[in-house]
C-alpha cells in the first residue's frame, strides 16, 4: 500500500511537471558507469541524455567518473536534475541551468555556467568556470567557486559556511541588479578584479570589498543609484558613466580617477575622501536633493584641484589637505562645521561660498579667483579668517566677524541689507567697495579691528556706502567715486593719512552724530571733504604757529538752529547759508586756528546776500558775530568760500549775512538805547543815547524768527505800537550801517 502511495505521488508530480511544461513527456535516468564524452553511450552503460535534459530527466555522475562535455548542457526540466559526485568538465562548452537542479559534492569545470530563475543550485564542491551568471534571486552556496573571467550577479550568492567564491586575476564582477555577501564562508577578491553596476538600481555588497579591487563602473541609466553597503575604497578609476553612487552614510575613499557624467548621492553622514595624485581629471557632481556630506578631504597634491559641479554642503570638516585646491566654478558650498588645510577655493564671479554653523573656524580660508557670493553666519562672538585676499561680488554678514587677517577685501557689487555681521582689519588691509549704486547694507567693522590701509570707494549712480561703526584709516581714502556715509560713527583719517579724489560728486556725508576726523597740525591745512546727501559743505582749518595739535572731527548738516543743535530751525526763516557745521577736537587749550567753509549757492536762502556775510559761531550760548564782516568769493568749481581767523573754541559754525536775526539770542554790540516798558501792552518806546541821530530801522521778530513789524526811527526817541501782537516773546533789532542790536520784549 505504500509503495502504491509513493508511485501515485510520484506520478502526481510528473503530471504536474508536464502539465506546467506545455505538454506531457516521459523522463529517463542516466548514471554514469565510466569517464567519458556526455554524448557517448559506453559513459552511461546504455544511451546517453540529452544535451538539453527534459522535465525529469535524472543524471548521475558518480564519485570517481569523469563526464565531459562535448557540447552545451542545457538542464531545462522543473524536475530534472543532474548530480555530480565526481567530474563534469567542458573545454569551451557551457553549463546552463534553466530550471532543475545541479546538486552533488564532486567538481564541475565550463567555459560558461549560468543558473536562471526558478532553478535550484545546491551543488556544494568545487566549480570553475570562465563565467558564471547567477539568475537566482537569493542562492545560499557551499560550493568552492573559482570565476576566471566573469561573474555576473543578477541576483545575491551568498558564501555559506565551507564555501568560498575566488575570482582570478583581471575578472569582472558583472552586477546586473544582485550583489555578493558572505555568510560563514570565504570570498577571495585578493587578485586584481574589476566591478561594473549596469541594468538597475542596487545596493552593493562585498564586491567592492577586495584588496585587489581595481575599476568600478557604474552604468545603470538616469533615475538609477548603486547604493554602498560597506565603507569602500576603490585605488582605481571609479567610471560614473550614468546613474549615480549613493554613498548611503558610508564612506567612500577615492585612491583613483572618476570619469563619466554620472553623479554621488550624498548624505548628511557620509564622507567623501578623495586621495588621488595629482587630482581629478572630471569633476564630480552631487544629484540634486542629495548635494550634503558631513566631511569632504582632499588630499590630492600641493596645488592639484578636484572640480566640484554641483552645489554641496559640507556638515562636519572640508579639508583641503597639502595644498589641495576645490575647484568650484559656477556652484556654491555650504560649510556648516569646519575647515582645515592649506588648499584654496578655487572660486569665479558666479561660486559662492556660504558659511554656517555656530563655531568659529580657525584654519584661515583661502581663494583663487573672484568670487561671487560670501555669507557669514556663524553666531555672535565667532569668526572666520582668510587666507587669502578676497574679491566679492555681494557680500552678507549675518553674524560673525571675518577676519581678514592681514589680507584685502574688495566687493564689487552689493553689501547685503540684513546681518549684524563684521569685518576685523587691520591697518595691513585695504578695504575696496565698487558698486553700480548704493549698497543694500552697512560695512561694519569690530573694535579693535576697525582700521584699513587704504579704503577705496566707487559708487556709481550718485550713490554711497554706509558705515556701520567707526573705522580707522591709516593711509588713503580715496575717492574715484561716490559718497562714504559714516551715520552716527566717526571715519578717521589717521595722521600719517590723506584723502584722496574728493569732489562735489565725492565727499563724506556726515550724519546726525557722525564726524570725518583728521590730524591737525601747523604743518598745513586740513581740508573736510564733507557734506550732506543733498549738498556738499567742505571745511578747511589751518593751525597758527603756536597753536596746539590733535584731531578735529567736522560734521556738516542741513538746517541753521537757534541754540546751535536745537531749539527753532532759523533756517527756515532768515537769510543765511542752510548748512551748520560742528566741530569737536581733542584739543583742550592753546588752540588758534583759522577757518575756511565753502558752500554751493544753491543752499543760500531767504535772500542771503554776499555783502558783508560772516562766520558766526555758536558760543557762550547765543550765534556770535566778528567785529570785521567778510564778503564770501566764489571759486572757479562755482563754490562760495568764506574764512574766519583766530578761531579758539570748536563748536558749531554757521554762515549768516548782515540781516540775519538768530531768534532768541540777545546780540549787543553797541549800546546806549533805552527800550520800554518791558513787559509791554500798547506801545513800546526806544530812546537814543548813542548821540548818533541817523535813521535806524526797527524790525520785531517772533520767537521763530518770523518779522512781524518794520518802521524806521529817527531822530532820539520812536514809539512803537504793539498793541495787536499777541502776547507772547519778541525780539526787536535796531540796525544800520554801524549799529546793530538787537533786545527781547514781552508782549502782554
Amino acid at each position: 500500500m505504500k509503495t502504491k502511495l509513493y508511485n501515485s505521488a510520484k506520478i502526481g508530480l510528473v503530471l504536474l511537471a508536464a502539465t506546467l511544461s506545455g505538454g506531457f513527456a516521459s523522463g529517463a535516468t542516466y548514471t554514469a558507469v565510466a569517464s567519458g564524452n556526455w554524448s557517448s553511450a559506453a559513459t552511461w552503460g546504455g544511451s546517453a541524455p540529452a544535451f538539453k535534459l527534459g522535465v525529469i530527466d535524472q543524471v548521475t555522475i558518480g564519485a570517481g567518473l569523469t563526464v565531459t562535455m562535448d557540447s552545451t548542457v542545457i538542464v531545462n526540466g522543473i524536475l530534472s536534475q543532474v548530480t555530480v559526485n565526481g567530474t563534469l568538465t567542458s573545454g569551451a562548452n557551457s553549463l546552463i541551468l534553466t530550471s532543475g537542479t545541479i546538486s552533488g559534492s564532486g567538481t564541475i569545470v565550463a567555459n560558461n555556467i549560468m543558473l536562471s530563475t526558478g532553478s535550484t543550485f545546491s551543488f556544494s564542491g568545487s566549480v570553475t568556470a570562465n563565467t558564471l551568471t547567477n539568475s537566482i534571486a537569493s542562492l545560499s552556496s557551499s560550493a568552492v567557486i573559482m570565476v576566471n573571467n566573469t561573474l555576473t550577479l543578477t541576483g545575491i550568492i551568498s558564501i555559506q559556511t565551507g564555501g568560498s567564491l575566488t575570482m582570478a586575476a583581471a575578472s569582472t564582477v558583472d552586477v546586473k541588479g544582485g550583489s555578493l555577501s558572505v555568510s560563514g564562508g570565504t570570498l577571495g577578491l585578493s587578485s586584481a578584479y574589476t566591478v561594473n553596476y549596469t541594468a538597475s538600481s542596487t545596493t552593493a555588497g562585498m564586491e567592492l570589498s577586495g584588496s585587489g579591487l581595481g575599476n568600478v563602473t557604474i552604468n545603470v541609466s538616469t533615475g538609477n543609484s548603486v547604493a554602498l553597503g560597506s565603507n569602500v575604497t576603490l585605488n582605481d578609476s571609479l567610471k560614473l558613466l550614468s546613474g549615480s553612487l549613493t554613498l548611503n552614510g558610508y564612506n567612500l575613499t577615492l585612491n583613483g580617477q572618476v570619469w563619466g557624467s554620472g553623479t554621488f548621492m550624498g548624505d548628511a553622514s557620509a564622507n567623501l575622501v578623495i586621495n588621488t595624485s595629482g587630482g581629478l581629471s572630471s569633476s564630480i557632481a552631487f544629484a540634486s536633493s542629495y548635494q550634503t556630506l558631513n566631511n569632504l578631504t582632499l588630499n590630492v597634491g600641493s596645488g592639484k584641484s578636484v572640480t566640484l559641479a554641483s552645489n554641496l554642503s559640507v556638515n562636519g570638516t572640508l579639508s583641503l589637505s597639502g595644498g589641495s585646491n576645490l575647484s568650484m566654478s559656477g556652484v556654491k558650498i555650504t560649510l556648516n562645521g569646519s575647515f582645515s588645510g592649506t588648499g584654496s577655493l578655487m572660486v569665479n564671479d558666479k561660486s559662492g561660498i556660504d558659511i554656517e554653523g555656530s563655531s568659529s573656524i580657525i584654519t584661515p580660508i583661502s581663494l583663487s579667483g573672484s568670487l561671487g557670493n560670501f555669507i557669514l553666519n556663524v553666531g555672535t562672538g565667532n569668526t572666520v579668517t582668510l587666507g587669502t585676499d578676497m574679491a566679492v561680488d555681494t557680500i552678507n554678514l549675518e553674524t560673525g566677524t571675518l577676519v581678514l587677517n592681514g589680507h584685502n577685501l574688495s566687493i564689487n557689487g552689493n553689501i547685503a541689507a540684513a546681518g549684524s555681521g563684521m569685518l576685523f582689519s587691520t591697518s595691513a588691509s585695504t578695504v575696496t567697495i565698487t558698486a553700480a549704486s548704493s549698497t543694500a547694507g552697512a560695512v561694519t567693522f569690530s573694535y579693535p579691528g576697525n582700521n584699513v590701509y587704504n579704503l577705496t570707494v566707487k559708487i556709481g549712480a550718485a550713490g554711497s556706502i554706509m558705515l556701520g561703526s567707526d573705522l580707522i584709516v591709516n593711509n588713503n581714502l580715496v575717492f574715484i567715486s561716490g559718497y562714504v556715509n559714516t551715520g552716527s560713527h566717526n571715519l578717521q583719517i589717521a595722521a600719517a593719512g590723506n584723502i584722496t579724489g574728493a569732489n562735489s560728486n565725492a565727499y563724506v556725508i556726515t550724519g546726525a552724530g557722525g564726524y570725518l576726523t583728521m590730524n591737525a597740525t601747523t604743518a598745513g591745512t586740513s581740508t573736510f571733504y564733507v557734506g550732506t546727501a543733498a549738498h556738499y559743505s567742505p571745511a578747511s582749518i589751518t593751525l597758527n604757529t603756536g597753536s596746539s595739535t590733535g584731531t578735529i572731527g567736522v560734521n556738516a548738516s542741513s538746517g541753521v538752529y537757534s541754540q546751535g543743535t536745537t531749539g527753532t530751525l532759523i533756517s527756515s526763516s532768515q537769510p543765511m547759508v542752510n548748512s551748520t557745521w560742528l566741530f569737536q577736537t581733542s584739543i583742550t587749550s592753546g588752540l588758534n586756528a583759522d577757518m575756511q567753509l565753502s558752500w554751493s549757492p544753491a543752499i543760500e536762502v531767504n535772500g542771503f546776500i554776499h555783502t558783508g556775510d560772516y562766520i558766526s559761531h555758536y558760543t557762550a550760548g547765543a550765534w556770535d558775530k566778528i567785529g570785521d564782516s567778510l564778503t564770501a568769493t566764489i571759486g572757479g568749481s562755482g563754490m562760495v568760500s568764506l574764512q574766519r581767523k583766530g578761531i579758539t573754541s570748536m563748536s558749531p559754525f554757521a554762515v549768516f549775512d548782515q540781516s540775519t536775526v538768530t531768534g532768541i539770542n540777545e546780540i549787543a554790540v553797541s549800546g546806549g538805547f533805552e527800550i520800554y516798558p518791558n513787559p509791554v501792552s500798547e506801545d513800546l518806546n526806544i530812546r537814543n543815547n548813542t548821540g548818533n541821530t541817523g535813521f535806524l530801522y526797527a524790525t520785531i521778530y517772533n520767537v521763530l524768527g518770523e518779522i512781524v513789524s518794520t518802521s524806521t526811527i529817527v531822530g532820539t526817541e520812536a514809539v512803537i505800537p504793539v498793541n495787536k501782537l499777541a502776547p507772547g516773546n519778541y525780539f526787536i533789532k535796531l540796525y544800520n550801517d554801524k549799529t546793530t542790536l538787537v533786545r527781547k520784549f514781552i508782549k502782554i
